[in-house]
């Protein structure tokens, strides 16, 4: 069965098997210069800072997500986890995670005419 459908088609069981336990020649394949480490060197001084500037970004999404789960979770599963999630639970995960997410994107809106206004050369 596809992971995210309810197909009963083999077919599509045999394409998404074969796409994930194919023995390809291109896993084996010679990257090429193009690849981060193939090329001795031809990574530019641009790309690096590019693929920092992404690794960084990865690592804060990672952050914020852990916190956000932490806190959920601290906030409300009051008893111990069973197996599933009580309504309730889902209720207060649900309202928690909303609450954050529209905190954060006030904050944002704000930051961004703060920093529109100081760039005009006004404070508001």
């Amino acid at each position: 069965m596809p992971f995210w459908g309810s197909s009963n088609s083999d077919k599509s069981e045999q394409s998404s098997e074969a796409s994930f336990t194919s023995d390809d020649a291109a896993f084996g394949a010679d990257p090429g210069p193009s690849s981060f480490g193939g090329g001795g060197g031809s990574a530019s001084a641009a790309d690096m800072q590019q693929f920092a500037v992404a690794m960084q970004q990865q690592v804060l999404v990672q952050t914020i997500i852990s916190n956000l789960t932490e806190t959920a979770f601290e906030k409300c599963i009051t008893s111990k986890p069973g197996d599933s999630l009580s309504g309730k639970e889902v209720a207060c995960i649900h309202a928690t995670v909303n609450k954050m997410m529209d905190t954060n994107e006030f904050m944002m809106g704000r930051l961004a005419k703060k920093q529109q206004g100081a760039a005009a050369g006004g404070f508001q």
